[in-house]
């Protein structure tokens, strides 16, 4: 706030002593009720709650650290079930005394598997080993099996036989054979095999992850700067978080844990200057009971309990200070609530420059001015709003005002000038076709300037009939029409609307001389529905007939099941279109069509009907492209032709997009593509020939190897070369008779047998070919 501003808020000079003096009073008496009950409820909070709470959240530390206790506990309960379960697999059963490790693959790999799957089910686990004791001391892990010679070592496991459970812990701090096991200061499971049986040859023995059993011992103690241990009997240590050998303050610990007779309880235990929460419990282990020591500083576990009181003593402080300062500025406030009025209207600086008059002869002459102004801008409102108006319906038919309630809309519509309590909604659409036929008069391009020129035809007359309305331009050959009349013309619709309808179908077509269908919706109440309503109409244009002009569809008219005689495809024009396209026939193909859509309309087929049959005959086009060896993406410019011909309402404009948007660009490409071929072929075949002259070749033999047949490639040989087949073959193979009678001593036999002719018909074909005997060719080429 700047310095003006606060130096408006203060007492003017103009102000009497007592103004001033209850200014004061005021604000002490705001002070007082706003900061005073505010700063003891923070000392109370401070020094009376703190004590509870400390109490409360030890508490709730012992609970915590017994339910993860309880946590831990299970973890260890689920192991030593799952080796139970393990211990009873028949892999493990007394076919394992006589099994042979060498030659048994399958086994040795099931019994692999089996240990990987252990190793993995649960995550303390870091390793699993399999001892069996017969035939001769075997030691398997996840990855190998060791035959073990070691004695040391043979009589470590065996030891482990000689354990009078069947299921037990080995731990780091056993006193025994066995321990070793442990060695590297890892806790041990061990299970005889096979479960359950009086002689044992084995043992499955899991080690577990001594990082993950710290971590998850640490649970207990979530503080840093605490302690976490593991007691066998109270007495021996296990673990802590220091890993397998204890702290000084772990030692400390245990000592203060003796001391206590109880096997569960907390107390408080001072060393080294700091003071800890001690809890303590036991979990039962296989008949060995273990305890469990959590400590954690007492000053870390009430710290969020100190931070809060002080929080909230601090809080009250400023809050007492902002009381002063709120208190204060409300007071100014109601001093110069006038002052204000009039500094908002006038502006800072003109309102120190106003004459000496009365701030509410200034107020009221300021409140003129604004009214004038404020219809001014009502007048320029209400040019505007016809046009807002239509962009807001426009907006709703469209679905953009989907997540408005019924209310908004209500509120909406009233607010553009709508009367919609007990009103019915109504939507026609009015479509134009036979914009195709209108050449001459429009081009293409010119769809929105019709649409606008029926869009005012229809607001004009239905302006005239209907008080309110409004017309809405899709700009698309299409014209929207909203009408709300009252409940008792809703009654009488048809008498209503028919008349008005047909009022604008004869003038439409007498000024555009273009066909026109209207869509009546259904009626309803609900502004919410309208969108619903303009749809409704939509696809009620689906249904309307080709072979008749202008007409009326009312959507509670037409027919709940679909017409299934409506018309029937035409099958065989679609297996002669086809034909026509893929033989590049342009003008038959354009023919088919025509017949195709004539048939296809026949007999008042209905519009979708009509549009469905064409959509399908595109496919079939389509298909047909695709089994040509063409892409119908490449030839169409990726363009969407179903979403083009769906546009597409009266048969004119669907035979014209036909014959240019699907069959010349194909014809075109086709031509190419056939161009192309015809000339690989012939130079195939030329190719041959003159590898092959002194065969016997044929037409009929060049066409099966070129996979065509003797009319086509006759056909296309004459047009890449000019030549006949017969006559390109003989200009080769005459060409090389005289090459070999003017360069050899050949006989004239010899000559007509390597160019592939018998002698008496190579002479007449030479002469006809040369003019000359091949004899009379060989005498003259040799005298010049």
């Amino acid at each position: 706030m700047s310095f003006a501003k606060w130096k408006s808020l203060l007492p003017r000079k103009s102000d009497s002593w007592q103004q001033r003096r209850f200014y004061r009073k005021l604000l002490a008496l705001a002070l007082l009720i706003a900061g005073v009950p505010g700063l003891i409820i923070g000392l109370g909070i401070y020094f009376l709650g703190g004590r509870e709470m400390e109490s409360e959240l030890q508490k709730l530390h012992q609970n915590q650290i017994q339910q993860r206790a309880a946590n831990l506990n299970d973890q260890f309960s689920y192991l030593e079930l799952s080796f139970s379960h393990w211990a009873f697999d028949p892999r493990f059963d007394e076919n394992l005394r006589t099994f042979d490790v060498a030659h048994n693959f399958e086994g040795t790999r099931d019994l692999f598997k089996t240990l990987l799957v252990m190793q993995g089910m649960h995550p303390l686990i870091s390793r699993v080993e399999l001892y069996v004791d017969e035939p001769r001391p075997l030691l398997f892990d996840t990855d190998r099996y060791t035959f073990l010679k070691d004695e040391k070592q043979i009589q470590l496991y065996q030891s482990l036989l000689g354990e009078s459970h069947s299921l037990y812990w080995v731990l780091p701090s056993d006193k025994t054979p066995e321990a070793g096991i442990s060695s590297d200061g890892s806790i041990a499971l061990v299970h005889k095999i096979p479960g359950g049986s009086m002689r044992p040859f084995g043992e499955i023995i899991g080690k577990l992850d001594e990082g993950k059993v710290i971590q998850m011992l640490n649970t207990l103690t979530p503080y840093n700067g605490g302690a976490t241990l593991l007691l066998k009997n109270r007495q021996e240590f296990i673990l802590s978080e220091n890993g397998a050998r204890p702290s000084p303050l772990d030692s400390a610990l245990i000592a203060g844990v003796r001391e206590h007779g109880e096997d569960s309880g907390s107390f408080l235990f001072d060393w080294n200057g700091s003071t800890y929460s001690v809890s303590f419990g036991q979990i039962n282990r296989l008949g060995t009971p273990w305890t469990y020591v959590s400590a954690a500083p007492v000053s870390l576990i009430t710290k969020p309990v100190v931070l809060i009181s002080q929080l909230v003593l601090w809080v009250s402080i400023a809050g007492l200070l902002l009381a002063l300062l709120l208190s204060w500025f409300a007071s100014r406030r109601l001093y110069s609530p006038v002052d204000r009025v009039v500094r908002l209207l006038y502006g800072k600086e003109a309102a120190g420059k106003l004459p000496g008059a009365d701030e509410f002869e200034l107020i009221e002459r300021q409140w003129h001015d604004l009214t004038r102004e404020s219809q001014t801008l009502q007048n320029r409102l209400e040019e505007q709003l016809p046009h807002l108006k239509e962009g807001f319906l426009l907006q709703m038919v469209q679905g953009y005002l989907y997540s408005f309630s019924e209310e908004d809309l209500r509120e909406r519509m009233v607010h553009y000038g709508w009367e919609v309590e007990d009103r019915h909604f109504v939507a026609l659409v009015i479509q134009l076709t036979g914009f195709a036929q209108l050449e001459g008069r429009f081009s293409q391009g010119d769809e929105d300037l019709v649409t606008f020129a029926a869009a005012n035809i229809v607001q004009e007359i239905a302006g005239g009939r209907i008080p309110q309305s409004e017309v809405i331009n899709f700009h698309d050959l299409s014209i929207g029409l909203l009408i709300a009349i009252s409940a008792e013309e809703a009654g009488r619709l048809e008498q209503i609307l028919d008349p008005l309808c047909d009022q604008m179908l004869k003038t439409i077509h007498a000024i555009l001389r273009m066909e026109v269908t209207i869509a009546i919706s259904k009626s309803s109440t609900a502004v919410k529905y309208i969108p619903y309503l303009f749809e409704e109409a939509k696809q009620a244009l689906s249904y309307r007939s080709l072979r008749e002009g202008n007409q009326i569809i009312h959507v509670d008219r037409l027919p709940l099941t679909s017409e299934g005689a409506e018309s029937a495809y035409p099958f065989p024009l679609e297996k002669e279109i086809i034909h026509a396209i893929r033989m590049g026939l342009e003008t038959e193909t354009n023919e088919r069509i025509a017949q195709f859509l004539d048939e296809l309309s026949a007999s008042g087929a209905k519009e979708r009907i009509v549009q469905q049959g064409m959509l399908q005959l595109l496919g079939s086009i389509q298909h047909a492209i695709l089994q040509s060896g063409m892409s119908p993406s490449e030839i169409y410019g990726g363009a969407n032709l179903y979403e083009q011909l769906i546009q597409l309402k009266d048969p004119d404009s669907m035979l014209q997009w036909f014959r240019q948007k699907v069959v010349r660009p194909f014809i075109q490409e086709l031509s190419d593509k056939q161009d192309l071929r015809m000339k690989q072929m012939v130079e195939k075949v030329m190719a041959y020939v003159k590898d092959h002259y002194m065969s016997d070749i044929s037409l009929d033999l060049c066409a099966e190897i070129t996979q065509t047949n003797s009319y086509t490639l006759s056909k296309a040989f004459k047009q890449v070369t000019g030549l006949n087949f017969i006559d390109y073959l003989t200009g080769i193979r005459m060409e090389k008779a005289k090459e070999l009678l003017r360069d050899t001593e050949l006989k004239i036999s010899d000559v007509a047998e390597q160019v592939g002719y018998q002698q008496s018909y190579f002479n007449r074909a030479f002469k006809k070919y040369e003019g000359v005997t091949p004899s009379q060719f060989r005498e003259t080429s040799r005298r010049t």
